[in-house]
């Protein structure tokens, strides 16, 4: 994947962590008590997202060439990224794809 496909999808997979992380720490500093319906419906899904990838070792990271000195990361990652919902991961899917659709049309002129 060239630099700039690299940079894309990086960029959509920091910010989309960054909304998760701060959403969960924000529920999770709160007595759970206070938690409203909407609160706990995100943090299943977050614990659920990151509990599938990681059982199945589903990596987003390795389909678009980037790979993690630290594995495991990988698939955590990835569980964060499904728990905001599907609208991110196909962006994500699709900068993947339409890149290996060029370098294929490329490989054949």
């Amino acid at each position: 994947m060239d630099m700039v496909k690299i940079l894309t999808v990086l960029s959509l997979v920091i910010e989309s962590l960054t909304k998760t992380v701060v959403l969960i720490l924000n529920i999770a500093l709160k007595p759970m008590q206070q938690w409203s319906e909407e609160e706990k419906k995100h943090i299943v899904t977050a614990i659920l997202s990151v509990i599938i990838t990681l059982g199945i070792n589903l990596d987003i990271f390795i389909l678009a060439g980037i790979p993690f000195q630290v594995p495991i990361l990988g698939p955590l990652l990835t569980g964060l990224l499904f728990a905001r919902g599907a609208g991110v991961v196909n962006d994500i899917i699709d900068i993947i794809y339409y890149t290996k659709i060029n370098k294929r049309l490329k490989a054949l002129k």
